[in-house]
């Protein structure tokens, strides 16, 4: 086996390296004018002239000045509101009531307003849950059908205790 004793040839390598680090410095500087440079050549084709503004702004006013209603007419009319143009209106789609197209549900059908007289107001009902007014202000229970008397219970309390069962523990 031979052994290489040569010293290494430090002025070799000394010169490749100053030579990359020029280079890379310079290949730097190069590649950010080049994308200054593009970047304002993009900005510049991205601007009008100014003679092709000038004549949208001739075009526009021209369309401005023969609409069917001067601009600060619109502008009065729109401050002071118009509602006959735009009111609230329930939709009468029921499309989104029917579901997906894929799992359908049948239309809700409207019911029809009754216009019997208010249930009585109960007296023996649930005074706690309802503040002693009649049902038709949110209680939980359900009202009274018209003509029909109050159920034994409102909101699922019992009006009365249920009878206790026998205490001989037998039959």
């Amino acid at each position: 086996m031979a052994i290489d004793n040569t010293p290494p040839r430090l002025k070799l390598i000394t010169t490749i390296a100053a030579i990359t680090v020029v280079t890379l410095i310079s290949l730097d500087f190069v590649f950010k004018s080049y994308y200054a440079y593009m970047t304002d050549a993009a900005a510049r084709e991205k601007v009008a002239p100014a003679k092709d503004l000038e004549a949208q702004h001739k075009a526009e006013q021209a369309a401005l000045t023969q609409a069917q209603i001067p601009v600060d007419q619109a502008i009065k009319q729109l401050a002071a509101g118009r509602p006959d143009v735009i009111a609230p209106k329930q939709s009468e789609d029921l499309g989104p009531m029917t579901g997906w197209s894929k799992n359908p549900k049948p239309a809700p059908t409207p019911v029809a307003p009754h216009h019997d007289a208010p249930p009585a107001h109960d007296t023996m009902g649930d005074a706690g849950a309802h503040g002693g007014h009649d049902m038709q202000h949110g209680d939980a229970g359900a009202a009274h059908p018209p003509g029909h008397a109050p159920t034994a219970a409102d909101a699922g309390a019992p009006k009365k205790a249920p009878p206790a069962p026998p205490k001989d523990g037998g039959h």
